[in-house]
């Protein structure tokens, strides 16, 4: 595996950039007072809300609460994963992306560039055979019969192999070093009898494009009732059909502001939709919906339309996406299931009531909790013991895949109140998170939004975290937010010269990594002097909680303290 990209380069890479001039590159920005500001490239405004702080080196928008550093922004905006933000990032500024020792691959990473310019050859080629072939009559009258226009064909860079056993192979494999490449991008296949021949023929080819737009593979098509229907790529260096999906570029390229993508079964599917107005669906690459696949689209929304014909095999489909999905469902990701009437796929349903019918299912499927309940109690009866005794035990597993969160704890709930278990069950939310509103309790302790407010605090003004004293008791207090505390605290303690992008950094991916984005966003109001006595008056609410805590501890023992306790709990009462 490639090495780990250690903090300190991040912290670097980031110290280097402005991000007001990444932004502005992409998204023309306007100076207003301190800051600049623009119309939110992530959502539809009218009235600018989307603002750039280049102190805090943070961007957020009050309109639809998109926030973070220069490398969020390239990663919502350009759809990139991490490492291809901070590779970005790089090479606008001109350096080399470190990795630390230990990860790297014994052998250097091969360079697939002579792979991806053959397939690209090899794509402009089938074009070319759709708009020139004498045999090719056949494919262009099977696609119009379809519906589909040229203009959608040539987005979508349809093609054609045509009739013949070596008209790529005559074409492309001019000598053994371009015949190896076409043999290891699975183009051509070799017999028992050592014979070499295209692997498609007389069929509408359909490139697969990567979400950057490099084609990694080709699918195909009989035009007439040939077996197989469909047609892949082999597994190549290029091509991982469990990882990629069909047609995620021309979405991301027909918008940055896509909330939702829709997830179908077939490449016509995706075409038809498109060829209609609905640009944000992908399909499946022939092979059962993976955690990869999961992954892959939520790195670009967070909300996803399980789409499915409605056919037994479309229904078994959709349950086993469902599946695979669960342990993908963090905070804030959705998603919801829409299964076809018997007979109807997306391509003939959206052909024979329109874009609008189509678009109205959508806003109506189902939620994943409900689907997934309901499609238990298809197989479990639950008005009898040993039905909701097997309901129970195919549902627990499932369930227990989930992230540990709010949405697993109340699946756990919904659970145990239709096998009417819950005293058995009893499905309490775990512990107060750092970064959940609490009721204020009336104890006269200090509330726990003093921990929310120190941290905010130090997010706008890192220094302060080393004005804290690391041997203070009150940083022992069991509250939501110290392991967080000390977190910060410990970063500015081994590098002093932190930026708030740079700690805001640190909790990408994390548990906390959304709230943090929030207390980073809130706006200061308090500068100077009066900075410091809100930082020092959050501190002091803390101690005081400590000090009430410690309180309660030794008076709910008072029969059993020592003597130095005992002394300890009159100088609490003092």
């Amino acid at each position: 595996m490639a090495g780990r990209i250690p903090q300190h380069f991040i912290d670097d890479l980031l110290a280097r950039t402005d991000i007001v001039d990444v932004i502005d590159s992409l998204v023309p920005l306007k100076k207003k007072g301190a800051n600049y500001s623009a119309c939110c490239p992530f959502h539809d405004e009218k009235t600018p809300s989307f603002t750039v702080s280049q102190d805090k080196q943070f961007y957020h928008c009050f309109g639809c609460g998109e926030s973070g550093s220069a490398i969020g922004f390239l990663m919502e905006y350009s759809h990139l994963s991490f490492v291809e933000a901070v590779e970005e990032l790089a090479n606008r500024c001109g350096i080399e992306v470190v990795r630390e020792q230990g990860f790297e691959p014994e052998q250097p990473k091969r360079d697939l560039t002579p792979l991806f310019a053959m397939n690209e050859k090899v794509s402009e080629f089938y074009q070319q055979q759709l708009r020139q072939h004498s045999a090719a009559e056949r494919a262009t009258g099977y696609l119009r019969n379809r519906g589909l226009t040229g203009e959608v064909a040539k987005a979508f860079q349809l093609g054609f192999a045509p009739p013949g056993w070596d008209n790529l192979l005559s074409s492309m494999g001019a000598n053994e070093t371009l015949l190896g490449q076409l043999r290891e991008l699975g183009l051509v296949t070799t017999n028992d009898n050592n014979r070499t021949y295209d692997r498609f023929r007389e069929r509408i080819i359909f490139p697969i494009r990567n979400k950057r737009g490099q084609t990694v593979g080709f699918g195909g098509r009989v035009v007439d009732n040939g077996e197989p229907k469909y047609l892949n790529s082999p597994e190549t260096p290029l091509y991982h059909k469990g990882r990629e999906v069909y047609g995620l570029f021309e979405v991301l390229k027909s918008s940055n502001k896509i909330q939702r993508i829709i997830l179908v079964e077939g490449y016509l599917d995706v075409i038809s939709l498109y060829q209609q107005g609905i640009k944000n669906a992908v399909a499946a690459l022939g092979t059962a919906i993976t955690r990869e696949h999961i992954d892959l689209l939520f790195r670009s929304v967070s909300e996803l339309v399980i789409c499915m014909d409605g056919d037994s095999a479309g229904r078994k489909a959709a349950w086993r996406a469902v599946t695979n999905a669960l342990p993908a469902l963090r905070s804030s990701r959705q998603i919801k299931v829409l299964l076809l009437d018997e007979g109807d796929d997306p391509d003939s349903l959206i052909r024979k009531k329109g874009a609008a019918h189509f678009e109205q299912l959508i806003e109506h499927a189902v939620p994943l909790s409900t689907y997934f309940f309901d499609y238990l109690a298809t197989l479990h009866s639950l008005t009898t013991i040993e039905g909701r005794a097997a309901f129970m035990e195919q549902a627990k597993p499932l369930i227990n895949t989930l992230p540990a969160g709010a949405f697993a704890e109340l699946m756990k709930k919904q659970l145990a109140r239709l096998t009417k278990t819950e005293r058995e069950q009893a499905a309490s939310l775990s512990k107060p998170r750092f970064g959940t509103r609490q009721p204020v309790r009336k104890t006269g302790v200090a509330p726990l939004s003093a921990m929310r407010h120190l941290i905010t605090l130090i997010l706008h003004e890192p220094a302060l975290a080393l004005k804290i004293n690391t041997e203070e008791n009150w940083l022992e207090l069991e509250v939501p937010g110290m392991s967080v505390l000390k977190e910060l605290i410990s970063a500015m303690n081994s590098q002093n010269d932190l930026s708030p992008a740079m700690l805001l950094e640190r909790f990408r991916g994390r548990e906390f990594e959304k709230t943090m984005r929030a207390l980073f966003a809130e706006e200061r109001l308090i500068v100077g002097e009066s900075l410091e006595h809100e930082f020092l008056g959050a501190i002091s609410r803390l101690k005081e909680q400590a000090k009430h805590s410690r309180y309660e501890q030794l008076l709910a023992k008072s029969e059993h303290l020592t003597d130095e306790e005992r002394n300890e709990l009159r100088e609490l009462v003092k």
